[in-house]
């Protein structure tokens, strides 16, 4: 079992619904992340979720970049069982940037 522990089920099961790629390794530690297109040429977003610890786990999103020098970032810190929903919410709000006005 990695440190990811019972997250993996969930963060499995909301990759395969939102995203084409889970990353689940960076520069060779554990990690979970994916990255979002934008509707703009060139755009790209990122929802991460860090290691859970102690029942408590967190979700970051944010743009990795932007057709007009925007940045965004949010972060959500909960209980693990809340981490389907932070992981939706996070997901609505990364679709919510790449809609933003022109």
């Amino acid at each position: 079992m990695t440190i990811y522990g019972e997250a993996d089920t969930i963060i499995k099961t909301w990759a395969k619904a939102n995203v084409k790629t889970l990353f689940v390794e960076w520069a060779g530690q554990p990690a979970r992340f994916a990255y979002l297109p934008g509707h703009r040429p060139l755009e790209c977003f990122q929802i991460s979720i860090e290691p859970p610890v102690s029942g408590h786990i967190a979700v970051n999103a944010c743009s990795i970049d932007t057709d007009d020098g925007s940045e965004f970032e949010k972060r959500w810190e909960g209980p693990l069982d809340s981490l389907a929903a932070m992981l939706d919410d996070a997901t609505a709000l990364v679709r919510g940037w790449a809609n933003r006005p022109v």
